[in-house]
């Protein structure tokens, strides 16, 4: 009788626990593709050379569902990225209910050459 009342519990935690796992994973993710894109377009000499190297190591990690935004300001390059969560099964929840979320992670570099914020 015990098990009957403890079994759904356990399996509800270890199910959460696989959820926050998901989820964390994808957040890092997240960071570390606006982090390597901000370090590459730091680099650049141009916007549109930082704009292609933003790209560039965006399109390496092979996702094809990753938003970004490059800003600069004031010598400082700041990379915004956006995704879906892959594998949670709070997020598939979300998306089949048309309230999905997605995933955001952001870098700041400065600028090792003056750009023009064009």
């Amino acid at each position: 009788m015990e098990l009957a009342l403890l079994l759904p519990l356990f399996v509800l935690m270890i199910v959460a626990l696989f959820d926050v796992t998901a989820i964390a994973r994808d957040q890092l993710q997240a960071d570390l593709i606006a982090r390597d894109a901000a370090r590459q377009a730091s680099q650049s000499t141009s916007i549109d050379e930082a704009h292609d190297g933003v790209a560039a190591t965006v399109a390496r990690t092979g996702r094809s569902d990753v938003r970004w935004k490059l800003t600069v300001d004031n010598d400082v390059l700041t990379v915004r990225v956006s995704l879906e969560p892959r594998t949670s099964l709070t997020a598939s929840s979300l998306r089949w209910l048309g309230n999905a979320q997605r995933i955001e992670g952001q870098a700041s570099f400065a600028t090792e050459y003056d750009i023009d914020d064009q």
